[in-house]
């Protein structure tokens, strides 16, 4: 079995190990809301979006402005960012159900990369977190294919909370695994 050893300065495992417990608890924190509120996790992910699709469609518009100004088709994706958030912000219940296949997309590529990396980092402490992580990211994105669009107002939110959860669990892992890397590696410095 190859063995994949990640080589880190010092200084970047701190921090990681520091901010990663942080950013992991707050994500699983965030992910527990959506669970328990998950219509309300739904609104905000729409909302969300929706201000997304307005910001990039400002910015788009002004890298047109700037150096396609006279291009017709050069406006066309400002013009559709902007249609489509501003339909998100009045029709939030139809860009749910939107959200919904979106999401499930969304939750079959998180798989395909989670179990990548887990099996890429594998045998290092946590790898199958990440590919825990994949699985559930698999099964959810079936069950919200299968139940779209009626079951997209809670779904959405529940899915996103239970994305963001383990998500947060895998980086509160990976974060402790740094810690102990960070100390391993004082301990030989040491004892160098």
């Amino acid at each position: 079995m190859n063995t994949i050893k990640f080589q880190f300065d010092k200084e970047t495992l701190k921090k990681f190990s520091k901010y990663g417990v942080l950013a992991g608890i707050l994500m699983m924190l965030i992910g527990l809301s959506g669970i328990f509120l998950p219509g309300l996790m739904s609104i905000a992910v729409v909302t969300f979006m929706a201000w997304m699709f307005i910001f990039s469609a400002f910015v788009q518009g002004y890298n047109t402005w700037k150096n396609y100004r006279s291009s017709f088709v050069a406006w066309l994706k400002p013009m559709l960012s902007l249609v489509a958030g501003v339909l998100f912000l009045v029709f939030p219940v139809e860009g749910i159900a939107v959200t919904g296949i979106l999401l499930a997309s969304y939750l079959l590529i998180d798989a395909y990369s989670s179990i990548a990396f887990g099996m890429e980092y594998k045998p290092n402490k946590g790898w199958w977190m990440m590919i825990l992580n994949g699985i559930f990211s698999i099964i959810l994105a079936i069950i919200l294919m299968v139940g779209w669009p009626f079951s997209s107002i809670v779904l959405v939110g529940l899915f996103v909370g239970v994305s963001l959860f383990f998500d947060g669990v895998a980086l509160l892992t990976f974060a402790m695994g740094a810690k102990k890397l960070e100390k391993d590696d004082t301990k030989k410095e040491n004892e160098e």
